[in-house]
């Protein structure tokens, strides 16, 4: 009876190491074509030609080369684009976070008028699509003077992040005891110190997951990135991994190795705070 049951039990594992074994290789499969044709040295023709799809497939190079990457910075703005994607993923998520702190405490801290008005209509402004926003955002930022910005593109940004952090920390707020701010209050805390020095330590793993999530959705937002902006010096990866799939630069190995360095900080990111950002996300969702 116990070695049938051990052998079921053998049985079951290895199909669910077959399975996570098959989800494993479907998920990565793009990533390691990406990286075989970054590092796949380029025919020289490749360059004059106006297509390369008749290029032979090989599942790994003879030759392998780094070359690519050394191209992608010296024929493409790459690091010009790479650097708006950082300071506008960067100013969002950091906007983001202080606007949903400030508002998840007051929610959560104070009752008043109009409470449950505001909530619904934070939930409303979440799932108002963004292409919506796109005719008044063009005609507040026109006024402003904000197109073509990178102050305007954290703006733009923060109006699909911002409702999102801020339910998120609100759902992490009410799970914190009132019995230590109550303390600090005796002490002579204000509501500013106490959410400074108390609540947000107390918060990190929620401050982490809703940080990296406001970051990540700026980092791979096209939209806003296509429309309110003209110039390189504000345009972002998006808009380069577009240029790309339309053969610009027609060729290969660079376009794949700016795909891998467009995905690279996200994954090292993700990678780093993989703990604290389900921590977070997993203590957010226990009480609303």
């Amino acid at each position: 009876m116990s070695m049938s049951k051990t052998r079921r039990n053998r049985a079951s594992n290895l199909w669910t190491l077959i399975g996570a074994a098959a989800i494993l290789v479907y998920s990565l499969g793009p990533f390691i074509w990406l990286f075989i044709a970054s590092i796949t040295p380029e025919l020289k023709a490749d360059f004059l030609r106006p297509q390369t799809y008749d290029r032979q497939i090989t599942y790994f190079p003879s030759n392998p080369t780094i070359q690519n990457y050394f191209d992608l910075f010296q024929n493409v703005p790459f690091a010009t684009y790479l650097r708006n994607s950082t300071i506008i993923s960067t100013g969002n998520m950091l906007l983001s976070l202080t606007v949903a702190c400030l508002g998840a405490y007051a929610f959560v801290r104070f009752r008043f008028a109009g409470r449950n008005s505001l909530l619904v209509s934070m939930l409303v402004a979440y799932t108002i699509p963004s292409v919506v926003l796109l005719v008044p955002l063009l005609v507040i930022f026109r006024s402003y003077g904000l197109n073509n910005t990178h102050l305007g593109m954290i703006l733009a940004e923060s109006t699909a992040s911002a409702p999102f952090v801020l339910l998120l920390m609100i759902n992490y707020f009410s799970t914190l005891p009132r019995e230590i701010e109550e303390a600090a209050q005796v002490d002579g805390c204000g509501r500013l110190k106490i959410l400074w020095r108390i609540v947000l330590p107390l918060s990190l793993p929620g401050l982490v997951a809703g940080g990296l999530l406001a970051f990540i959705m700026s980092w791979n937002n096209f939209l806003f990135a296509f429309l309110l902006t003209s110039t390189s010096e504000v345009k972002t990866l998006p808009i380069l991994m577009r240029q790309f799939a339309q053969g610009e630069p027609n060729v290969w190995g660079v376009s794949a190795a700016g795909a891998m360095l467009s995905a690279l900080p996200v994954a090292i990111i993700f990678v780093v705070f993989q703990r604290m950002l389900m921590n977070g996300l997993a203590a957010g969702a226990v009480k609303g």
